[in-house]
C-alpha cells in the first residue's frame, strides 16, 4: 500500500441542487426584505405598482416602436416590389413590341424577296422564249459588248 500512499486522489461527491432549496432562499430573502425595509408595506406596494407601470409604458413603448419599424420595411419593400413589377412589364412590353417589328419585318422582307424571285423567273422565261425563238436579243435588255480589264498599282496580275 504503501505505494500508492504518494499519489494524489480524488473525491466524487454527488448532491442534488432542485428548485425547492431556490424557492425556499427566495421566500426567505423576501420576507428578510420586508422586514428590515425603510418603508411601510403600503409605500412598498405602491413602489412595486410604479416600477409596474414604467416597464409596462417602457415594453409598450419598445413594441410600439417595433411595430412602427415593421411597418415601415414593409411599406419600402411593398414599393422596391411595386418598382420592379412595374420595370419588368415595361420591358416585357418592350421586348414582345420588338418581336412583333421584327416578324413584321421578315414577313415583309419575305414577301420583297419572294416578288423579286417572281419578277426573275418571268423575266428570265421571257428572256429563253425570246432566245429560244430566234432573236438572240432580248427587247429591252442589257447587251455587253466589250469587257476591259484594269490592274490597279501594287495588284497581281490575275489574266
Amino acid at each position: 500500500m504503501r505505494e500508492h500512499d504518494d499519489l494524489p486522489y480524488i473525491v466524487i461527491e454527488r448532491r442534488s441542487g432542485g428548485f425547492t432549496p431556490f424557492l425556499w432562499g427566495t421566500l426567505l430573502g423576501a420576507s428578510v426584505a420586508l422586514l428590515l425595509a425603510p418603508r411601510s408595506g403600503e409605500q412598498t406596494q405602491e413602489e412595486i405598482r410604479r416600477s409596474a407601470l414604467r416597464l409596462r409604458t417602457a415594453a409598450e413603448d419598445r413594441v410600439t416602436s417595433a411595430r412602427d419599424a415593421v411597418t415601415r420595411t414593409r411599406d419600402r419593400i411593398h414599393d422596391r416590389v411595386d418598382t420592379v413589377r412595374g420595370a419588368i412589364e415595361t420591358r416585357t412590353e418592350q421586348a414582345r413590341n420588338a418581336l412583333e417589328v421584327g416578324r413584321r419585318t421578315a414577313r415583309d422582307a419575305r414577301s420583297e424577296l419572294e416578288r423579286r424571285v417572281a419578277e426573275a423567273k418571268q423575266s428570265y422565261g421571257s428572256v429563253a422564249e425570246n432566245f429560244r425563238g430566234g432573236s438572240r436579243r432580248p427587247a429591252g435588255e442589257v447587251t455587253v459588248t466589250d469587257v476591259t480589264v484594269e490592274e490597279a498599282e501594287g495588284q497581281p496580275d490575275l489574266g
